[in-house]
């Protein structure tokens, strides 16, 4: 009788811890697949029907561009049109320099600000209001710190996003881009472009000729004197050891800006294009170089940029790749001397184009992503981030 009691509890306990491990199963399988699964499926589900019809960005130009309030923009406001004339792969967006196209300036997915110079608004209102905490505010600048005029001590925790000429901007705003001519891929500026070969064994017989009948050494266009680099200075050094012809305000002769003539002597009369930045900043390098690589001639630059990162290799001439004045010249004068080596520096114009690129296309495309604006970000001393280690008062190259 005992042993049954005992048999009929051990059966009983033994049913118990069964249906408890099965009921806990079942709330595993429950917890951890089941009910995951239909929430974020039903989240999901929300999140698309919650999504709003009309995506569309609108940026307010809230400052002014060196006195123009469109930025020089076609009007006033310009919309997805605007951004399908000019190519950028994301159109979705409005740029407006009118606060009051919307019900108010807290209502603008971004508001983008000029800091290279002070903001010319009245004295009671330099920033918003009202600031959404979905808003972006871009600082956007192309000058160098030496040109910065805008105060930016009071700006901590102010900008979410930077588009200036600095490769670590969140949007790069430079003046041109090389662009591969068979796949119209971007390749330079970038960090770490990957530049085509070829310049080693290259010739072309039309070139040669031309180059033969160039006459005069280097030339110069600078209208900006006394510049924070010192480039007057370093023109000067090399005038006493070869021809260079400076034009503009700062030289002795002219040729009207935008004149064919102009181009038209840099390709068939001069050998070199002095490119002098007017600071020697980090990543700055302006529209001088480029617009001398329209025509057949090689630019001589000098500033403060890598510009292996910005340029094909043996398409110019590093000023700061040299110890002394002497040894640059000599090295000018070797080219000028053997035209088979000077035609090599045009390589790279049977691979590459040189194209400008509109910074508001970045910007557009940027406002778009996913979770952009949920993923703010605050530059917490603007300051520091656009000065401190920004540029050199001091050449590589002795003068």
């Amino acid at each position: 009788m005992i042993r049954r009691m005992k048999r009929a509890r051990f059966v009983l306990y033994l049913s118990i811890g069964t249906v408890s491990l099965l009921l806990l199963v079942i709330l595993f399988v429950h917890t951890q697949c089941l009910r995951p699964s239909i929430s974020y499926y039903q989240i999901l589900e929300e999140s698309i029907q919650n999504r709003r019809p009309d995506d569309r960005k609108y940026i307010l130009l809230y400052t002014n561009f060196f006195g123009n309030r469109n930025w020089y923009l076609r009007a006033e406001t310009v919309g997805p049109d605007f951004f399908k004339s000019i190519q950028c792969p994301v159109t979705d967006c409005v740029l407006t320099n009118n606060r009051e196209l919307l019900n108010g300036v807290s209502d603008y997915d971004a508001l983008l600000f000029h800091i290279a110079e002070p903001w010319t608004y009245s004295l009671f209102e330099k920033v918003p209001k009202i600031r959404s905490p979905r808003q972006i505010y871009v600082a956007a600048n192309m000058e160098s710190p030496a040109h910065t005029k805008h105060l930016l001590e009071g700006d901590h925790d102010f900008f979410n996003w930077t588009m200036t000429y600095r490769l670590d901007s969140d949007i790069i705003w430079n003046y041109n881009y090389f662009v591969e001519i068979d796949t119209g891929y971007i390749v330079g500026p970038a960090d770490r472009p990957q530049w085509r070969t070829g310049w080693e064994n290259y010739f072309n017989e039309t070139l040669l000729e031309l180059v033969q009948g160039k006459t005069k050494m280097g030339v110069q266009f600078v209208s900006h004197c006394g510049a924070f680099s010192r480039r007057d200075e370093l023109v000067r050094e090399i005038q006493r050891l070869m021809e260079v012809d400076v034009y503009g305000k700062c030289g002795t002769m002219e040729c009207p800006r935008g004149s064919p003539r102009c181009a038209q002597m840099l390709t068939e009369e001069y050998h070199f294009y002095f490119a002098f930045e007017n600071s020697l900043c980090r990543d700055y390098i302006t529209e001088k170089m480029y617009n001398s690589m329209d025509s057949y001639i090689i630019p001589v630059v000098f500033g403060g940029a890598d510009y292996t990162k910005f340029a094909p290799p043996r398409s110019y001439i590093d000023v700061q790749q040299f110890k002394t004045v002497h040894q640059l010249v000599d090295y000018l004068d070797y080219l000028a001397r053997n035209p088979r080596e000077y035609i090599k520096y045009f390589w790279w114009k049977e691979h590459y184009r040189i194209s400008g690129d509109q910074p508001f296309c970045q910007l557009c495309r940027k406002l778009h992503e996913i979770g952009a604006q949920e993923r703010t970000q605050y530059y917490r001393n603007i300051k520091q981030w656009w000065f401190d280690g920004a540029c050199e008062r001091d050449a590589r190259i002795k003068f």
